[in-house]
């Protein structure tokens, strides 16, 4: 029929976006063309801004079909035209990740942040404020599980719009600093009042997105844990969707997925969630997910998911399941076209998946996972005008000179966590908030007003009392602080350090808090550091690889000719984000994504420490 739908943006723009840049570009200028759609269509619903058509055909109005007949011809409600509403922020991410890979700030100023800001415009007007909760809701949607229709609070709407808002104040800062005609040309036409911007803010801080604090497993929708769960394997074999099987109510009223929703986030926002995040909610999700017959669309992102955690194998069955649905007919409809969006999630599965890329500020870089009988995975990027060509797992990967080792703090040379969490502690009791040691396990690795957001899990907060929390919490640490001395290194940090001088290996520290200064020098080892990055030193905390690079940056180092040594899993995403060889500290279900696992430095040479990375590399890269 010639509709777009979210597959474009999602699937098959960000393969066109590093392969074909002209074309990307020109996909997502159609979703500004239409534009003048979207607002009807947010005008006739009842709302502000720019609401995306669920399909969208030449002018940008619906186009979804209200009713279809089944195979009975009883008339079915389609609802997706109604209340799927997360292609507009669909369009968004597709939109922003476009500008972030390309550089081309002159599409962005043009056309870009007219979407993204109008379509936030929209979002500001959905969202609704429940004054019993304390928060803002997003009720009755359908989220990218189409098998549970006019659900409430679905997490991956809720928290992509909290992502929305944010990039939307993001895109207009940089319009006002670089573009100011633009800006106010925008702020006029699009209503873009300091009201407005303060309801953003306001729906950013207090959106509702139900994830437990202490196991970190998200909801996919409010109620979904109280449908009835039912075992897949029951149903095997079959040659039908769960849905045809227990038809439209059924379907509603269990936990099974037509495609991955709670993991779709994880995956889009990969970012912003660690790896123990990701191995709880797929640990739930997966195995209630209908791969064979749910939606084409989800093996390529499970593919990719279980590259993140470690599971080449799994994740080549799903990555077959992707590649093979027209090659081999595997759903029987091959005839009524080729599945164009699952292709583009083949393609993400193989780059972003078995490659591993991760984006930096750098160039992406690679951290492969191939599946057995895999020897060699070759293909070429292009990122902000530059090819970039990959050919991993041919041969044995050196190790390249490291000349530069960059230590967290907290966890790897000492260990103020016990400090850290009777501080949080004191907080939290202040507050009337639940805190226990396993909530606190939360916090190891993120800022301290990342910690918060999470020890308040969705709790309302204005900025004013997020700024005295965080105050308050540091007061309470810099009071425990000052009993802190040199015999509270761990076991084999000092003796690391010197090692290190002694071999002429420059030192630096790369730790979010801000009182590593102050910790370095009660430690008495700021004489064997040479360049200290912390929470003054970057905007974005881990799991961004900004203060990683920041670091290497101090150095005077590439970030190749970088290791680091971390405790917790978003320090080691954000050193492999950043291109750096990494030793993670600790069981392996927190940091065995790292290159090596330790269970500390107790009695760690430096020697040997290289050879064992020799050894991991050349076991992840296919070498001898």
């Amino acid at each position: 029929r010639g509709h777009v739908f979210w597959d474009t943006d999602i699937f098959i723009v960000p393969f066109l976006t590093f392969t074909q840049p002209a074309l990307a570009r020109n996909l997502l200028t159609y979703r500004y063309h239409t534009l003048p759609g979207a607002r009807r269509k947010a005008r006739s619903a009842g709302y502000e801004g720019a609401m995306v058509a669920w399909e969208s055909a030449d002018s940008g109005d619906e186009v979804t079909p209200r009713w279809v007949p089944d195979r009975e011809g009883h008339l079915i409600r389609i609802w997706c035209g109604d209340i799927e509403l997360h292609i507009s922020a669909d369009v968004a991410y597709a939109a922003w990740h476009y500008w972030q890979a390309t550089g081309d700030d002159a599409w962005m100023r043009d056309y870009g942040a007219e979407v993204i800001l109008d379509t936030a415009v929209f979002w500001g007007s959905r969202a609704e404020w429940n004054a019993q909760r304390g928060c803002y809701e997003i009720r009755d949607v359908i989220g990218p599980d189409e098998y549970h229709e006019r659900v409430d609070n679905n997490a991956f709407t809720n928290r992509m719009v909290q992502w929305h808002l944010e990039t939307a104040l993001e895109v207009l800062a940089w319009l006002r600093r670089e573009h100011p005609d633009r800006a106010a040309e925008l702020e006029r036409r699009l209503d873009l009042t300091p009201g407005r911007l303060q309801r953003w803010a306001d729906v950013i801080g207090c959106m509702l997105v139900p994830q437990d604090p202490e196991s970190g497993l998200i909801e996919q929708f409010e109620g979904f844990f109280d449908l009835e769960d039912v075992d897949l394997a029951a149903y095997e074999p079959r040659t039908r969707s769960m849905q045809a099987i227990l038809g439209n109510e059924g379907i509603n009223r269990v936990q099974v997925l037509k495609q991955p929703d709670v993991l779709m986030l994880l995956y889009l926002l990969r970012e912003h969630y660690d790896r123990e995040t990701l191995q709880v909610n797929w640990d739930y999700y997966a195995p209630r997910t209908d791969h064979t017959y749910g939606s084409s669309l989800g093996p390529a992102i499970h593919a990719i998911l279980a590259c993140a955690l470690g599971k080449p194998e799994e994740a080549y069955e799903h990555f077959m399941r992707a590649a093979l649905v027209d090659l081999e007919d595997l759903r029987g409809n091959a005839a009524d076209g080729i599945h164009a969006a699952s292709a583009g999630g083949v393609w993400q599965a193989l780059v972003f998946g078995f490659g591993g890329i991760r984006l930096t500020d750098e160039g992406p870089v690679a951290n492969p996972c191939l599946p057995p009988g895999w020897t060699r995975l070759r293909f070429r990027l292009q990122h902000r005008g530059r090819w970039y060509d990959f050919d991993l797992g041919h041969t044995a990967r050196q190790v390249p000179q490291i000349r530069g080792v960059i230590f967290d703090l907290d966890g790897v040379l000492t260990d103020t966590s016990e400090l850290h969490y009777r501080a949080w502690k004191r907080l939290a009791d202040e507050e009337g908030i639940p805190f226990d040691r396993k909530a606190n396990e939360a916090l190891r690795g993120v800022s301290r007003r990342e910690s918060l957001m999470r020890l308040l899990a969705g709790r309302p907060a204005t900025e004013e009392q997020i700024q005295e929390m965080m105050a308050r919490k540091n007061r309470y640490y810099q009071e425990l602080l000052q009993g802190v001395t040199s015999a509270n290194l761990l076991p084999g940090a000092l003796e690391l350090l010197e090692e290190l001088r002694a071999a002429g290996i420059r030192v630096a520290i790369g730790s979010a808090s801000k009182n590593a200064r102050r910790v370095i020098e009660q430690l008495g080892i700021a004489d064997r550091v040479d360049v200290i990055a912390d929470g003054h030193s970057v905007a974005r905390p881990k799991p961004a690889p900004d203060l990683f690079l920041y670091a290497a940056e101090q150095m005077g180092l590439p970030p190749e000719q970088c290791l680091v040594v971390e405790d917790a899993a978003s320090g080691i995403e954000a050193a492999l984000a950043a291109g750096m060889w990494t030793v993670g500290l600790g069981p392996e279900e927190r940091v065995g994504a790292a290159h090596v696992v330790l269970p500390s430095l107790e009695g760690v040479r430096w020697s040997d420490l290289l050879a064992r990375l020799t050894q991991a590399i050349n076991r992840r890269t296919g070498g001898k």
